[in-house]
């Protein structure tokens, strides 16, 4: 019971940050929006300093790290949501809130609860700069994809003359596409450093079973970098630029997270 302490406790955080975030931008908040968003900011910070002492307790292990698909689940949540978090000091974001933090809440119960396997590797610097940076641009790019499904959704309402809740806690459609343009940069930097220490650290891809995470991360790169070079030297945004980043970054949970669901889950390796 007492592992499922912490866990639940920032699980119901996450929860009721969600909860501030959507009464945020609620009429019924419009007297007491700046003090809310102080309360909402100082949570966040105290949720992640909770989930982060809880990531480092679950990865670490006697035999090295532990990056089974809760704990590799858990950990992206937590980067993915600190990114959210710096990103709306200055930018107005709260609708992201309104999704990530359901989102992280069940990804932080996911290591508590009897779910894949457990695959300890010795701890060396590449495999840790390695760790880091895939880590990094997954959450960067995962920023990116919920970015642009928030553009299809501003955009299917704007048409329609239907604004939400959502609608009114987001940022303009261009602001939303710069930012977007700005995570998939970045992201694919990450991203290509993330590849390049990944070959340099596998002796064998096969033997690993990598190989097929290899393959399609290499295809969702190849379509960021076509995406980014069609935005800057063909003009393309738009419909075209949230299709691409949507269809890359699934490739991307193909290749990592499907990968690791078929070795863990069903396969139980």
């Amino acid at each position: 019971m007492t592992e499922l302490l912490l866990p639940t406790l920032t699980a119901a955080l996450y929860a009721l940050l969600a909860w501030m975030t959507n009464f945020r931008n609620s009429p019924a908040s419009s007297s007491t929006g700046g003090q809310s968003a102080i309360h909402i900011q100082i949570l966040t910070a105290g949720t992640l300093a909770l989930h982060a002492f809880m990531s480092l307790t679950n990865i670490s292990s006697p035999a090295g790290v532990d990056l089974s698909l809760a704990n590799t689940l858990s950990l992206t949540a937590l980067v993915t949501v600190t990114i959210f978090w710096l990103s709306s000091w200055q930018t107005h974001l709260d609708g992201f809130g309104i999704i990530v933090m359901p989102m992280a809440a069940i990804c932080v119960l996911l290591p508590a609860l009897p779910f894949g396997s457990a695959h300890p590797m010795p701890l060396s610097g590449p495999l840790l700069g390695h760790i880091l940076l895939s880590v990094i641009a997954y959450s960067l790019l995962a920023v990116a994809s919920l970015q642009a499904l928030f553009m299809a959704y501003i955009d299917y309402h704007i048409r329609h003359k239907h604004p939400g809740r959502l609608v009114a806690g987001m940022p303009s459609l261009q602001q939303l596409e710069t930012l977007l343009f700005r995570f998939i940069l970045v992201g694919l930097v990450v991203l290509t450093a993330s590849l390049t220490s990944g070959w340099l650290y596998m002796d064998n891809l096969f033997a690993q079973h990598v190989v097929h995470k290899t393959v399609l991360s290499l295809l969702a790169w190849l379509v960021y970098a076509t995406l980014l070079l069609g935005h800057y030297r063909l003009g393309w945004r738009g419909q075209t630029a949230i299709r691409l980043c949507l269809v890359a970054f699934a490739l991307l949970v193909l290749g990592y997270i499907g990968s690791k669901f078929v070795l863990e889950i069903i396969l139980g390796r």
